[in-house]
Formats: C-alpha cells, structure tokens, sequence
C-alpha cells in the first residue's frame, strides 16, 4: 500500500503544477499496481493547500476540489480503512523527539506513523521524509 502525501496530491490536481506530469504518472501507474491510501490529515493538508491563493491562483473552486477528492477516494485501489489514526500517541511523540521533529514536520511524521502503522510506503515529493523509520518513493 502507498499512503500519499499532501504534496502528491496538490501536484495531480493542479495541472499548472511544476509536478503535475509527473504527479499525475506516478497515480496512474500506483494505481494498478498497489492500494493507495490518504490519512484525514493529508485530505484537510490538501484543502488547506489548494485553497491558499499564494500557493495556488487562482485556488480551484469547491466542486473542483470536491470532484477531485471524489475521483481519488471513488477509485477502487483506495483504501477507505486507513483514515488516519496512529495507533499510538506516544510513538508519535517519541519519533517526533528522536528525529527533533517540530513545526510542519509534525505532520510528516503523523504520516510516517499511519504508513507504518499499515506496513505502507509513503509516496512525497518531501526530501524530509527520508531521514524518518519509513519507506518512501518519490515519484
């Protein structure tokens, strides 16, 4: 199972996106090949991004965003189970520590912990995830 990062998913919805072929491969392909699955806080993570007019302009509108997340989360290789939970805080506390994890690398490693959680892979554009205890494809 690959477990998608914020950036992976910006970069399909956003055909100006300097990723965007690349992105958009990358899904096609995973999706034939593997589960893929995005935690609760890469869904709220990509909402937050796209509609951020300094990062994207103009941001799409609600039905767009709408439409998109629909597309991902209708697809048969989604898997609906893993919304997002770490099965422990205190894991998460401790990777955060160990790796002196603060700010926006919280998150990363909230989604390290769901991909390990799920013996999953993490697919990012994100180099940070590479020093973190998890597998990790960049597309």
């Amino acid at each position: 199972m690959i477990v998608l990062d914020v950036n992976v998913l910006v970069a399909t919805a956003i055909p100006s996106h300097p990723h965007h072929p690349t992105a958009v491969r990358f899904l096609e392909d995973a999706v034939t090949k593997h589960e893929i699955a995005v935690p609760d806080v890469v869904w709220s993570g990509f909402v937050r991004t796209v509609t951020n007019p300094a990062v994207v302009s103009p941001p799409p509108t609600w039905d767009a965003i709408r439409a998109f997340m629909n597309a991902i989360r209708g697809h048969q290789a989604y898997r609906t189970d893993v919304r997002g939970s770490v099965s422990s805080i205190d894991d998460l506390i401790a990777l955060c520590e160990r790796f002196d994890l603060r700010r926006n690398l919280v998150s990363d490693a909230y989604i390290a912990a769901v991909a390990s959680d799920h013996n999953a892979v993490v697919a990012t554009f994100d180099a940070d995830f590479d020093r973190l205890p998890v597998a990790v494809v960049h597309p």
